[in-house]
């Protein structure tokens, strides 16, 4: 209930400041918007969806939630709509914007830079994409979950700290979006039964949704990404040895990232080093004796690289470089050579290898 209290607080503040400017907003008078999704429509004249999602207090001093949704030619005629179907005027104040699938896939960047040109959602609002409908999301009511936006928002709060690649806003987006040699990423949630759930990232190619990555693969693209503090692992281990249900689990990861481009004959190698302490391991091994902590080593540094090898091949068959391969071969060449190459065709034939070295620390069997 903690967000609740701050969006009272706010709107006090709010209330207060618009008064002193002339204009009285009485705190009931006002809806702040928590989380704004956005879908396709179906048909060609109002080809935009917009669902926002605001608390409210009952007459009894219960907090609830509502959702208006309206269809209109671009995000600012269905906010006007959304407007007209609420006495409560409508404030910006939004944490977090959903994007539909199937918006995803035709492409996004006519809608964020709509959103970027509005005064009240600020760059640092957190993205994310919803399988299937963004806006049945917000308005869906599940048993264990109070508020739908609040849920998202914290979920991709505590989410970005333990893995970078979830880190995803409105600034990064763009920023990915716009620099040449990456491509954009954000969390794809679904929403089926009772709960809201991760299901994996989305990839992009410019600024069109390609590639659903499984948890698994989201895990191992976070390192090789860039360079990783206090990270975390988890890995199956009939994964790592066929016929086997065990279960490791690395925490405390502190990994280093380097990607060496050889641009003679265009082939990339992408060297990790982790360091990780086990906090569950519940194989046969006495992982507390060398001799099986250092095999227990190598079965991950297989997995990792095996796994690292197919993801990549995946993101090369769709042409996605969420890695920033690009940015790295764009920095070894000069201007001339990298405008002139064809890199989508340049990056889908690469040779792409990836080397993996693991110490594990603190380690002992945990059953």
């Amino acid at each position: 209930m903690q967000s609740k209290v701050i969006i009272v607080i706010t709107m006090c503040c709010l209330t207060v400041f618009v008064a002193g400017c002339g204009e009285s907003n009485a705190i009931e008078k006002l809806a702040v918007v928590e989380a704004g999704a956005y879908d396709l429509s179906e048909g060609s004249e109002n080809p935009i969806t917009t669902t926002v999602l605001f608390p409210t207090v009952t007459k009894e001093g219960k907090f609830d939630t509502m959702a208006l949704t309206a269809k209109g030619k671009s995000i600012h005629d269905t906010f006007l709509k959304v407007q007209n179907l609420t006495s409560l005027k409508i404030v910006g104040g939004q944490g977090t914007i959903l994007f539909g699938e199937d918006l995803a896939k035709k492409g996004l960047i006519n809608v964020v830079k709509s959103l970027r040109r509005d005064p009240e959602i600020g760059i640092r609002v957190k993205f994310a994409m919803v399988e299937g409908n963004a806006g049945k999301l917000l308005e869906k009511k599940f048993p264990s979950i109070e508020d739908n936006a609040e849920f998202i928002y914290l979920f991709l709060e505590r989410a970005g700290w333990q893995d970078k690649v979830l880190f995803t806003n409105q600034y990064r987006f763009l920023r990915d979006y716009y620099d040449d040699g990456i491509d954009p990423v954000l969390p794809v949630f679904s929403y089926e039964g009772d709960t809201i759930g991760l299901k994996g990232v989305g990839t992009f190619k410019g600024d069109r949704y390609v590639t659903l990555l499984t948890f698994s693969e989201t895990q191992i693209l976070n390192y090789l990404i860039g360079n990783i503090k206090n990270g975390r692992l988890m890995i199956a281990m009939n994964d790592l040895e066929p016929g086997q249900n065990y279960q490791l689990s690395l925490s405390n990861i502190n990994s280093d990232n380097d990607k060496i481009i050889n641009t003679k004959n265009m082939q990339a190698e992408i060297k990790v080093k982790l360091k990780a302490s086990v906090l569950e391991y519940t194989g046969t091994m006495d992982i507390s004796k060398e001799k099986y902590q250092k095999q227990l080593e190598g079965q991950i540094e297989k997995y990792l690289t095996t796994n690292s090898e197919k993801l990549i091949a995946k993101l090369q068959q769709s042409q996605s470089d969420p890695i920033g391969i690009g940015k790295v071969v764009r920095n070894h060449l000069t201007y001339e050579r990298w405008k002139s190459m064809n890199w989508n065709k340049t990056y889908s034939n690469m040779s792409i290898k990836v080397q993996v070295k693991v110490e594990l620390t603190n380690s002992g069997k945990s059953i």
